[in-house]
């Protein structure tokens, strides 16, 4: 499905929560959080393992929930999902993106805060220029992890963003490109290369490139070695991500 011909938006990525961090001031931890600026508009997309980093590093950077649009959940592993409660706390009068595969017990836990329970399972808008690629299945030891990344319509081209991209991070960008009809410009999140041979991740990064994407920032469970491999490849396109860093588009 070809991108439908949507104003072409600005886009500002923050990182909140994540194994690296750009200032002594925020904690890292092992997790993901990302604030997405679009529009007008203001979107978590997951929200790390622990309550206290994230409600201290939103804090730090001025992310105030109750500016909140909406909080995207990628998957419902602990390290994307941990933190969500301090953020309904401050603010339920929101909108919570999940999986039709999460569980129950979450489900529960956010109507009962009072915020908006939003389930899909296939490529859905989210917001103007904000989309989910749908459920795309993915495992991790062997357990079946099905997930939900996202991109965006931006001026300069299809961003992705990825959680922890359980599905292969090359399927993901073969999906955006699919539904948008156009490269990707920047991909940025959790690459999921960690235990991944150095074979694999220079036949993603070769992937990438035949794909045309032109930065990458990759975080989160990405690995060292796989970081290196793409800093390797990129050069002065490589964007070294972690918490407190932002991205402009």
């Amino acid at each position: 499905m070809a991108n439908s011909g949507e104003e072409k938006l600005g886009l500002r990525i923050t990182g909140i929560y994540d194994n690296y961090s750009s200032s002594d001031e925020l904690v890292p931890g092992w997790g993901f959080s990302v604030l997405l600026e679009l529009a007008g508009k203001k979107f978590l997309f997951d929200t790390g393992a622990d309550v206290a980093i994230l409600a201290q590093n939103m804090e730090e950077l001025g992310v105030k929930p109750k500016e909140l649009e909406t909080v995207i959940l990628s998957h419902p592993h602990c390290d994307h999902v941990g933190g969500l409660s301090t953020v309904l706390k401050r603010n339920s009068n929101l909108s919570v993106v999940l999986t039709d595969s999460f569980p129950d017990p979450l489900k529960k836990k956010i109507v009962n805060y009072g915020a908006d329970l939003v389930t899909i399972s296939d490529c859905q808008q989210i917001s103007e220029g904000l989309l989910s690629t749908g459920e795309m299945d993915g495992r991790y030891r062997d357990i079946w992890v099905p997930e939900q990344s996202l991109f965006v319509n931006t001026r300069r081209g299809p961003v992705v963003i990825a959680g922890c991209a359980h599905p292969g991070i090359d399927n993901v960008v073969e999906r955006a490109i699919m539904i948008t009809g156009e490269s990707p410009y920047l991909v940025l999140g959790g690459f999921h290369l960690g235990g991944a041979s150095p074979e694999k991740v220079q036949d993603i990064i070769e992937k990438f490139k035949v794909n045309g994407i032109q930065k990458v920032a990759p975080s989160h469970c990405t690995g060292k070695r796989a970081e290196e491999a793409f800093k390797k490849e990129y050069g002065e396109d490589f964007i070294d991500f972690g918490a407190g860093k932002v991205v402009t588009v």
